[in-house]
């Protein structure tokens, strides 16, 4: 089994950029989340390095230049990510997560009813599209 990977937030935006693009320089990623260079050139270079270390990234270098790929996938990465946060928050239960996050009344009403099928489904009520499978 795969170590559950501890992730920060700056992380999270290098991630989700490789998730869109696939494959970019250290520039590239540079240019893509800090246009008006509020983060040095460097200081994204060292984060990636580490994210390689972490096993978050693959290097490859081309030429003079070093490409970086996400060598994990976003499902992946979110679901290890919700259950250490689950573990540490909720004491590993994902019900009371659930509750909590509904006690918060932050949903739309678009989203409450999104979740209600998804609860329906799950308790075979219906086959994902509101139809009964009785």
């Amino acid at each position: 089994m795969m170590k559950k990977k501890s992730i920060t937030e700056f992380e999270w935006l290098i991630m989700r950029l490789l998730w869109e693009k696939g494959v970019l320089s250290v520039k590239e990623v540079w240019q893509s989340l800090f246009p008006n260079g509020e983060r040095a050139y460097t200081t994204i270079q060292t984060i990636m390095d580490r994210m390689v270390k972490k096993r978050l990234l693959q290097k490859k270098k081309i030429g003079l230049v070093n490409f970086y790929r996400a060598r994990i996938d976003e499902q992946t990465l979110k679901q290890q990510a919700t259950e250490r946060f689950v573990n540490a928050t909720f004491n590993g239960s994902f019900g009371s997560m659930a509750a909590f996050l509904l006690d918060l009344g932050k949903f739309s009403n678009d989203e409450l009813e999104h979740i209600k099928k998804l609860i329906e489904q799950k308790e075979g009520k219906t086959d994902g599209r509101g139809h009964s499978s009785h």
